[in-house]
């Protein structure tokens, strides 16, 4: 009991101290409570619950439910007061100071982090230094998917290219190599084993070994349908280098 009474006071401390010297925090987004009538997003942070008003999450008016669309986000956040044995922090205050980084420091083609706050299957919403950026699937990944929620999750740190300063726009994808930097690693005519990366209304995309996708029409001739994730056999029938398009077909399904 001592020494959990110890830990908790150091907790207490330097919430105390972040307080007064406005230091920069993070915790986890983990329910909502109502107080007099307003809506506060509980944040978890060392194991104990500070409390943020929906106007001090820092997201759009029209966003309904604020502290819903932010479950499960990591933020970063100030203190700003302690009442009633009780801390009240605010986003909104840590993005201002964020952006103060931005706005000193930051220039168009620097390659900076952020973090996934949140993701739905065709947007991602990133947080760079106290901006949050909405970005569809084709600013976040080379290729094409079906889902977002595949290959990103909240509080997933990514790396991120800064396009314009001036308004603030950022591309995840351009952070990272594109698969088509380099020559295709296959040759038409030759048949390999390519796991299923997608399913699109015009056909199934395989990925290769090099990173690039290539695309096969639908696959009719099985009783089983192929899956994401599911190894086939596929033809190499064409390779278009302007375009940037691989054509394939799937010749059997590996069971």
């Amino acid at each position: 009991m001592q020494s959990t009474q110890i830990k908790t006071d150091k907790r207490i401390y330097e919430l105390q101290q972040a307080l007064k010297t406005g230091r920069i925090l993070l915790g986890e987004v983990i329910t909502k409570e109502q107080q007099n009538g307003k809506w506060y997003a509980v944040v978890k942070w060392k194991g104990l619950r500070l409390y943020c008003n929906e106007a001090e999450l820092g997201l759009q008016e029209q966003v309904k439910n604020k502290a819903d669309a932010l479950l499960g986000a990591l933020i970063e956040f100030v203190v700003v007061a302690q009442e009633n044995g009780r801390f009240y922090i605010s986003r909104v205050k840590a993005m201002e100071k964020r952006r103060k980084i931005w706005q000193e420091k930051i220039k168009e083609g620097d390659i900076v982090e952020g973090r996934v706050t949140g993701v739905t299957p065709r947007n991602a919403f990133i947080e760079v230094l106290g901006y949050e950026f909405a970005l569809p699937a084709e600013e976040m990944l080379w290729n094409y998917t079906n889902d977002l929620r595949r290959h990103f999750k909240i509080a997933d740190r990514v790396k991120a290219k800064v396009i314009s300063k001036d308004p603030p726009k950022i591309s995840v994808k351009q952070a990272y190599p594109n698969p088509w930097d380099t020559p295709p690693s296959v040759q038409v005519g030759q048949v390999l084993v390519a796991p299923v990366d997608a399913i699109a209304p015009f056909g199934f995309l395989v990925r290769l070994d090099d990173g690039k996708q290539c695309l096969c029409p639908p696959y009719s001739n099985a009783r089983e349908i192929p899956t994401i994730g599911t190894r086939v056999v596929v033809q190499i029938q064409s390779i278009d280098l302007e375009k940037r398009r691989i054509f394939g077909t799937i010749q059997r399904i590996l069971r």
